[in-house]
Parts: structure tokens; C-alpha cells; sequence
């Protein structure tokens, strides 16, 4: 079954296209096309309380593109979402309006549980994963953690705690003393095995680093690789250490949500499965479309 799924974050917006299947009780899922675009509306947003009318035309063309996409493929059937910017912005109402008016797209904005019960679906990816485990899901204005007990969620939270909103020294001292508290009182005494972290920017740590598809990555070498980029322009991030353009500023406020996580977690290594919210959208709509 060929379906689709279209991600508006913070930082960028996505769609991607697979065939997912389950022949024998298990999921099987290929993807078929992908595309993302940096439009980065966190950026107003985190700012200013709204998107302009510039990047709102930006992110309407950007739509635009993604529905033709959808058809050139030839989708059955697909679903569309907005995280956090699109929460916290003041107009968002206005624009979900026009996507709908002139694209037809339906596009819904999700809470912070949602978008970690839609990453959780991709571990039902990953057979006999019965330790206790955390999920760490970093984006552009949230990041969404998880501890799983035996392959089910015992408990979740959504932090205002994002790669581009650190970026934009919009994140309150209260909101990383909320997580640790949190963390300590809710996950530590649960005494999880593993840390497994989703989202473009740990995907690209993980690139950078040059690990291989299972292989974790260390606490020590994120923190080398931070100490290595610091220092760094711009342009010699993406020339020195081949970083796309739009992930070369916010890599640094990424990884650092991250590296303060492991250490109250007290844990030395996180795991990179390379799955995110556009992969668990898929598997819900299959699952919708077959009940």
C-alpha cells in the first residue's frame, strides 16, 4: 500500500513516501521518495510569536510541491501535520486555512504526546526490544521523551526545549530544570538499559561521525564532535565536516540538548535508528486503513 506522509517542523518540512505492508504479522515498510525543504518557521515563531507573510508564501509553495509530489506518485492515501512552531504561532489558524484552499491539504497540528506516540510507532519496527528503554526525539522548538518498559509506553512528555529555539535563546532556565527534575523523579528509578534518539540533527551526528548503521554514539565523541564545531563559522562547518546548510547552526544547540540528557540519564551511548515522525505517520495510516 503506497501512502504518504507530510511533517511541517520548526526547522523543515518534509514528505515521504513509502509502501508498507504486513505480510506475516510483521511490518514491512520501503521507503519510495523523500523530499525536505529548510524553511525553518520556528525561526519567526520562537521570535516574534508568528510567521510572516514572506515565509508564509514560502511554506505555501513549499505545500504546493509536496502535493504534486503525492500525485506524481501516485499515493493512496496520506496524512498531514504540523509540531511545534506551528503550535506556538499566533497565526497559525489563518495559514492551516490556506493550505487547505489552495492545495486541498488537510494539514493537522498535533500535540507534543501525539508526536511521541507517532515516533513510538517505529520501534514496532525493531523486533524484541524488551529492555527498558528511552526515547529521545530532538526537533526545532520541542523535544519529546519517552521511557518504554517492555516494548510499551509507561510514561511521556513534551518539553519546550528545542534545537531552534535554543538557537534563538528562547528556552527559560526553568524549562531544562523542569526535565531534569522530571527525568529524575519519573524515568531514573526505572533504570533504563538504553537511550535510542530520533531526528534530523542526531541522524546527521550520527553521519558525521561516520558510525555505522547500528553502532551508538558515544557521549564522548558528540561531545568532541560540539568542541570540534563550536569554534567553527558557518561555512567552514559545512566545508570541514560536509553538514547541510540549514542543520550547520542548529547542530550545536541539538547536540547539546542531547549531551545534558545522557548525563542525567547517566548514560554513555544513544542509539540512532535513523526513524522519525514521518516513518511512525506511516505506520498509523496503514494501520487505520486496515482495521
Amino acid at each position: 500500500m503506497k501512502l504518504g506522509a507530510i511533517d511541517v517542523g520548526s526547522n523543515a518540512m518534509r514528505v515521504l513516501i513509502g509502501e508498507v505492508t504486513k505480510p506475516v504479522g510483521l511490518w514491512h515498510y520501503s521507503k519510495t521518495a523523500y523530499l525536505r525543504l529548510p524553511v525553518r518557521l520556528g525561526e519567526e515563531v520562537f521570535d516574534k510569536g508568528k510567521i510572516s507573510d514572506e515565509k508564509i508564501e514560502k511554506f505555501i509553495e513549499g505545500m504546493r510541491i509536496f502535493k504534486n509530489y503525492l500525485d506524481f506518485y501516485g499515493v493512496l492515501d496520506y496524512r498531514a501535520v504540523a509540531t511545534s512552531a506551528m503550535r506556538d504561532s499566533s497565526n497559525a489558524k489563518k495559514i492551516i486555512q490556506r493550505v487547505k484552499k489552495e492545495t486541498g491539504i488537510t494539514l493537522e497540528v498535533i500535540t507534543g504526546k501525539e508526536e511521541a506516540e507517532l515516533v513510538y510507532l517505529t520501534f514496532q519496527l525493531i523486533p524484541d526490544l524488551k529492555m527498558n528503554y528511552v526515547l529521545i526525539d530532538v526537533g526545532g522548538g520541542s523535544t519529546e521523551i519517552t521511557l518504554f518498559q517492555n516494548n510499551r509506553v509507561h510514561t511521556a512528555r513534551s518539553f519546550q526545549i528545542g534545537s531552534v529555539r535554543l538557537l534563538k535563546n528562547k528556552v527559560a532556565i526553568t524549562a531544562w530544570e523542569e526535565v531534569v527534575e522530571w527525568l529524575t523523579a519519573e524515568v531514573l528509578p526505572f533504570k533504563p538499559d538504553r537511550i535510542f534518539g530520533s531526528g534530523g540533527t542526531i541522524n546527521s551526528v550520527h553521519k558525521v561521525l561516520g558510525k555505522q548503521d547500528k553502532s551508538p554514539v558515544d557521549l564522548s565523541e558528540m561531545k568532541w564532535l560540539q568542541s570540534q564545531l563550536e569554534p567553527l563559522s558557518i561555512e567552514e562547518r559545512i566545508h570541514q565536516f560536509k553538514i547541510k546548510p540549514d542543520r550547520a547552526d542548529v547542530i550545536g544547540p541539538a547536540m547539546e540538548i542531547y549531551i545534558k540528557l545522557m548525563q542525567t540519564l547517566n548514560l554513555q551511548q544513544i542509539y540512532v535508528p535513523k526513524m522519525g515522525l514521518s516513518d511512525g505517520m506511516m505506520l498509523d495510516l496503514y494501520r487505520e486503513k486496515t482495521l
